[in-house]
């Protein structure tokens, strides 16, 4: 179970990040201040899921949970909420 959760969220990270980097300008639409407050939100997401979904497992705890799959998935889903709600 744990591999596949790590495998889904490598691969969703993944595609956000190249989506995000090959195709920019799928955010043209979206209001500046609207970007600016949710792309770093998004992309923390996406920075957990990727280091959750290499296996890096931190000491301490507070890490792991900011590294979990829970805090990673919330923070993607939330960013992109933030992107294209109008």
């Amino acid at each position: 179970m744990t591999r596949a959760i790590r495998t889904v969220s490598f691969t969703a990270a993944l595609a956000a990040s190249l989506a995000l980097m090959l195709f920019p300008f799928l955010l043209r639409h979206v209001p500046t201040t609207q970007l600016h407050a949710a792309l770093p939100i998004l992309l923390l997401g996406v920075a957990g899921a990727l280091v959750y979904g290499v296996g890096y497992r931190p000491d301490h705890k507070l890490l792991r949970i900011l590294f979990g799959p829970v805090c990673a998935w919330a923070l993607m889903i939330g960013g992109t909420w933030m992107l294209f709600a109008r």
